[in-house]
């Protein structure tokens, strides 16, 4: 009796041991697809997020104000514009990203983790403000450059030469992205986005926060 419960068991735990690992499996799936983010619209054009949001030893505190410029044909002028703030938060493995309007309201919270990146929208910029895609950029324009290297999709590929970075679709070598950022110190400055395959802009005026 005793080797019958003994058997019953172990074909309990393991059946639970299967069941959870497959749950694991597939949240670590879902989560992996979460962190590829489309920068473009053609095939291949992506980035996947470092599993480690920032390697580096620096502690980062900035704030930015960014101009958005985008093709909008609903609007007389043929152009969408925005304006918003951004505070920067970044500690070894945490980022934190919090975008208030020009009008002091919170529009976006990002929280990016070794676990997991949370992201909330406000109600009234649901489907304006794409937060992967804000922070996809972040990564290009500000992560080390061996960081972003590895994030891109195998299609496209980086260079840098002093203040300027670009990103080319390899095959054709076409430019997808013309990244302007300071030498020196790209946290404290102006920096120049251009995604030319979504055809947006973005002016970022950073400023380091004084400890």
């Amino acid at each position: 009796m005793r080797s019958v419960l003994t058997l019953l068991t172990a074909v309990m735990l393991g059946a639970c041991s299967m069941q959870l690992s497959t749950v694991s499996s597939l949240e670590t799936a879902k989560r992996d697809a979460y962190n590829v983010i489309v920068l473009g619209q053609e095939n291949g054009m992506s980035l996947t997020l470092p599993a480690n949001p920032w390697q580096e030893s620096t502690v980062i505190d900035v704030t930015q104000q960014v101009k958005a410029k985008w093709n909008d044909p609903r609007a007389q002028s043929g152009q969408g514009h925005a304006t918003f703030i951004a505070r920067i938060a970044i500690d070894p493995g945490h980022v934190k990203i919090a975008v208030i309007d020009d009008l002091g309201r919170r529009a976006l919270d990002i929280d990016w983790t070794e676990n997991a990146l949370d992201i909330t929208t406000a109600d009234w910029v649901s489907g304006m403000v794409d937060g992967r895609r804000l922070l996809a950029d972040m990564v290009m324009t500000y992560w080390p450059l061996g960081v972003v290297q590895v994030a891109l999709a195998p299609g496209l590929s980086i260079a840098e030469t002093g203040d300027k970075r670009v990103i080319r679709k390899q095959g054709n070598d076409m430019v997808f992205m013309r990244i302007t950022r300071p030498e020196q110190d790209p946290w404290q400055g102006i920096s120049t986005v251009h995604n030319t395959s979504l055809d947006y802009e973005l002016g970022i005026n950073s400023k380091r926060m004084m400890p």
